[in-house]
């Protein structure tokens, strides 16, 4: 009867882990969706991910929950726009997968997304420059975040559109020479790996 009992307790012990892995793997408010690709010639990924050994991250977006229903809060070609996360999910998955990055600090997340919310309806900027009334992805999560005391969590970087080997990718020097500039390399910025990566945040799960 002992063993019989123990069993049970095993076997509830396992269902609950089980249950509480399947809601840590969920989006929670203001958790950060980062698109990966699994296949060649993401040009963003391309320029910003250098280590062979990590994914290539080229597209980041905002959960969260409005009138009981999850969206994907994101910066694509059509401006900003809230996206039901269904459907960025799909969308996500059919070029390759997604990670979920949730901050350690959580005391400024309604404020942030609050922030970002009041993005929506700008236009896309597909030159990638801040101070512009154009918005690019990774541009909405770090102007919009910030921490209890209302400072932002993600600083600027200097952007990098060249290879591993520092040759200024092909693709980016067409896409500037059609609007008549120079590649911007090394210009204020910010890009969806560098906040994969930023010690502000924890990657919880891989879809």
């Amino acid at each position: 009867m002992k063993k019989f009992i123990s069993i049970l307790i095993f076997l509830a012990l396992l269902s609950s882990t089980a249950i509480a892995q399947q809601v840590a793997s969920e989006p929670q408010e203001g958790d950060l969706l980062f698109a990966y690709s699994t296949t060649a010639g993401r040009a963003i990924s391309d320029a910003t991910v250098h280590d062979t050994t990590a994914l290539p991250i080229y597209h980041v977006a905002i959960a969260t929950w409005v009138s009981d229903k999850l969206y994907a809060l994101e910066a694509i070609d059509e401006g900003v726009v809230l996206t039901p996360y269904d459907k960025f999910l799909e969308r996500t998955m059919s070029k390759g997968g997604m990670l979920i990055g949730r901050l350690h600090d959580r005391s400024g997340v309604d404020q942030s997304v609050s922030n970002a919310l009041e993005h929506l309806g700008k236009p896309y900027d597909d030159l990638y420059m801040i101070d512009t009334h154009e918005i690019y992805c990774s541009e909405l999560v770090q102007l919009s975040y910030v921490n209890g005391k209302g400072q932002r969590l993600f600083p600027l970087i200097h952007m990098s559109f060249h290879d591993a080997k520092g040759h200024i990718l092909d693709y980016w020097q067409e896409h500037y020479a059609k609007r008549g500039m120079a590649v911007p390399e090394g210009a204020l910025g910010t890009n969806p790996a560098q906040l994969a990566h930023d010690p502000a945040i924890t990657i919880l799960t891989q879809k």
